[in-house]
This record gives C-alpha cells, structure tokens and sequence, in this order.
C-alpha cells in the first residue's frame, strides 16, 4: 500500500533495533534508507543491530522501510535530534471490546483464513479463533505542548463489518480508561486526534503533530471508530447496543513507555525470550 507522507516540522533521532547477521543486511538497510525522503542521516551498527536516523521522515514510514528488506524490526524510540530533556513517551495498544469471529476478521493471515486451522498461535483466542490486536499508536512529545502521534492499524475488512470501501474511523482521546464496553465506559472525546482511511485490506495509518500536553492523556483511552458509528461531539450517553460495534470499535488504555534510548534491553527477564523472539510474537498478534 502507497500511503502518501507530510514530512515533520522538526528533525528527530528514532531508533530501531533491526535483526542484521551480516554485511549483506546492512547494506540491504542502507539501500532501503538512501532514497526515502527526509533523512538526513542514518548510521547503522551491525554489532549492536542497531540503526538510528536524523530527519523529519514518520516514524512509520521509516519502520516499513526497514521492514520492506524482510528483517525483523523494533521500534526503540524517538527524540529531537537537537540536546533537549528526555521526551515523554506512550504507546496505546489498540483492541476490539468483543470478540470477532474469523468469518469477519482479515483472511489474509493463512491460520484466520482457515488454511492451518491446527496451528497455535500466539495472542489468537483459540476458542474463537480471533484476532486480538489490532493496531498500536505512539505518542512522543516533542515540544511544551506538542504531541507527534503516529497510528498503525489492519482492522477488518470494511465490507465484512457492513461499512463501505473508503470508510474513515475516527481517532481520539476518551473522557476516561475505562476499558469494560467503549464506547459507553469511556466516554465522549476528551481530544479529537484525526481520521484514518483504511485500504480494502483494512490496513491504514496516520502520522500527526497534535496540539497537547501527553500526561493529561495518560490512562485515558485511545479509540478509533468507524465516523459512521461515532457519537456527537456533545453527547455523553451512546446509543449504541454492544453488538452493534463489532469490527467499527478499538480502544486500548494510553500508558507511559519507554523514550528513545530508555529500555535497551535485549532479552526480557520474565520469559526469558529475546526481543526477536517477542517481536515475532507481536507481528503474529498485531499483524501489522
């Protein structure tokens, strides 16, 4: 999918760990980088898998760069290129409130479109054979009152969930966290962020700078609906039942994380997994 970019106001560091062997893999990174608009500069560090890039290219144009050289690829974070404090960061991870059948989730996953239906998967409610993560947006903050967001999602397909092709969801920041049945719990829009249009697949992105200060958004909900099921700016109750918004609704609680540079950890000390492992594991949840 061609996805069209707004290069950013400011030059930022990002970070990513990608998982090179050889030489071979770095010159595959840097032939991927040399031709992507905005960069400034980019050093890759085959010792420590590690790449970090200058410029006011998104985040996520970076991250399908690298991962369009078919290796693994973790965002570590971002920051202003300039000497400036540690920037506050969060990350929402994005859900369906309710279960969704495999006959309405995207087939274009080989164990959801039936074709190894023994298969145990990760993060894959096994019961219901569903899709559990759908999406993950980041917040950096990087200036006084200046948020640089930057949304990925693969929901379902809009024709599956009764919507039509060019559908637009809208992202934004609810009145409360309250996980239990979004959008009734959470609440009205505390901040408007944008809409997102999504691909026949279900696939879409967003990528802004949005006025604001991230810790009055931290433990409020991240929600993206479908603008055809989205309430009224001013209405408070949503006359909406539960069912009625499988496939249009995904919320997940917006929580602090790491900044560029702040968790440089290679193997996780619960599992014991390194973070190729975990990341495999996510690509697997998120499909993304």
């Amino acid at each position: 999918m061609t996805l069209s970019m707004e290069l950013m106001t400011d030059s930022r560091q990002t970070e990513f760990a990608v998982d090179m062997t050889c030489q071979n893999c770095v010159d595959a990174v840097s032939e991927a980088l040399h031709e992507v608009p905005g960069i400034e500069r980019y050093d890759i560090d085959l010792s420590k898998k590690q790449v970090t890039i200058i410029g006011r290219t998104p985040p996520s144009h970076l991250l399908s760069a690298l991962k369009a050289t078919r290796r693994q690829v973790i965002v570590r974070g971002s920051s202003s290129a300039s000497p400036s404090p540690q920037s506050q960061a969060a990350v929402s991870i994005l859900e369906s409130p309710l279960p969704i059948p495999s006959s309405v989730a995207s087939t274009s996953f080989p164990a959801l479109a039936g074709e190894n239906p023994e298969r145990a998967l990760p993060g894959m409610n096994e019961a219901e054979f569903t899709q559990k993560v759908f999406g993950i947006c980041r917040f950096v903050q990087i200036a006084p009152k200046l948020v640089l967001m930057d949304l990925t999602v693969r929901l379902p397909p809009p024709a599956r969930v009764g919507l039509g092709l060019g559908e637009r969801y809208d992202v934004y920041i609810s009145s409360t966290g309250n996980m239990i049945s979004p959008p009734e719990t959470t609440g009205k829009p505390y901040l408007r962020l944008g809409q997102v249009k999504l691909d026949e697949g279900g696939y879409g992105d967003m990528f802004r700078e949005v006025e604001g200060e991230l810790w009055e958004w931290i433990g409020r909900g991240c929600i993206v609906q479908a603008a055809s099921t989205a309430p009224a700016e001013e209405k408070v109750k949503i006359e909406a039942t539960p069912t009625s918004t499988i496939g249009k609704i995904f919320a997940g609680v917006v929580a602090r994380s790491a900044g560029v540079w702040g968790n440089d950890k290679t193997v996780c000390a619960c599992s014991g997994r390194t973070m190729w492992e975990e990341g495999r594991e996510m690509e697997l949840k998120s499909m993304l």
